[in-house]
C-alpha cells in the first residue's frame, strides 16, 4: 500500500483524529493522531487504518462533458452516472487506484489519485462559473440521486468515512488537502441552486445527501 504523510494525515482526519494542517509534513501532532487512531481501531501498524483494498477516499466530481459517456471519460474515471441515473464503469476499476500509474489507472485529480477512486457525473458541458451558465448539460436530479447512491455504496464498501476527507469534491481538494488544482469548480452547483456555492458548504451539501442513502445502502448489503 503507497501511504504519503499526507494520505497518513487525512485518513486520521477521516476517522476524527485531527493531525493539524494537511500539509504533508510529519510533525508531533500527526504523530499523535496516528497513535489516537491506532488505538482507537485497535491497530499496531499504520496500514491497520486503511481498507485492505488501499482505498481510502473517493472524489467527486462532474466531467464538464455533453450528454453520452465517451472513452475519454470512462478512462478518467473510474465510475460514471448519465443524466438518466444509469452507472457506467469506467476503463479502470477503483482498486486500480491503490497502485495509481500513469495509463494503469484514472487520473482524475492532479497529483492526488493514489488511493482515491474518481467518481464523477457526466454533466456540465459548456458551463461557465463565472458569470454562471450551467451550459448545455446541466446535472438532473436523477442523476443526482443515483450519483449519491453509489457513492453510499463506496462507504460501505471500503470503509470511506462521508466527510470532507474521506469523500471531497474536487473543488474541496486545494483548500483541504494542499494540492493545488487548476481552477476546479466541480462540484460547487447543484439543481436546484440559481448560482455555484462556497465549494465547503456545497460539498457538504452534498455527503448529507449521500448519508441519506446509507441505511438503505447497508440493508441491502
Amino acid at each position: 500500500m503507497k501511504l504519503t504523510t499526507r494520505d497518513i494525515q487525512a485518513r486520521c482526519a477521516a476517522l476524527g483524529f485531527h493531525p493539524g494542517p494537511i500539509d504533508g509534513r510529519r510533525g508531533p501532532r500527526t504523530s499523535a493522531a496516528s497513535r489516537a487512531a491506532l488505538e482507537a481501531h485497535n491497530g499496531s501498524t499504520i496500514t491497520d487504518l486503511f481498507h485492505k483494498s488501499g482505498l481510502h477516499r473517493v472524489h467527486m466530481h462532474w466531467t464538464g462533458g455533453a450528454e453520452g459517456v465517451i472513452d475519454m471519460e470512462r478512462r478518467a474515471y473510474n465510475s460514471l452516472v448519465t443524466h438518466n441515473g444509469q452507472r457506467v464503469q469506467g476503463v479502470f476499476p477503483p482498486v486500480a487506484q491503490a497502485t495509481y500509474a500513469v495509463g494503469r489507472a484514472a487520473s482524475h485529480t492532479r497529483m492526488f489519485n493514489t488511493g482515491a477512486i474518481g467518481h464523477g457525473m457526466d454533466a456540465m458541458a459548456g458551463a461557465n462559473e463565472r458569470p454562471f451558465d450551467r451550459g448545455s448539460a446541466p446535472i438532473t436530479p436523477r442523476q443526482l440521486d443515483a450519483f449519491c447512491r453509489w457513492s453510499a455504496e463506496y462507504s460501505v464498501q471500503y470503509w470511506i468515512p462521508i466527510n470532507v476527507y474521506g469523500m471531497p469534491t474536487h473543488a474541496e481538494i486545494q483548500p483541504i488537502f494542499g494540492v493545488r488544482q487548476r481552477w476546479k469548480w466541480d462540484i460547487t452547483w447543484l439543481p436546484g441552486m440559481s448560482t455555484p456555492g462556497d465549494p465547503l458548504v456545497v460539498g457538504e451539501r452534498l455527503r448529507d445527501m449521500i448519508r441519506e442513502c446509507l441505511p438503505d445502502v447497508r440493508a441491502a448489503a
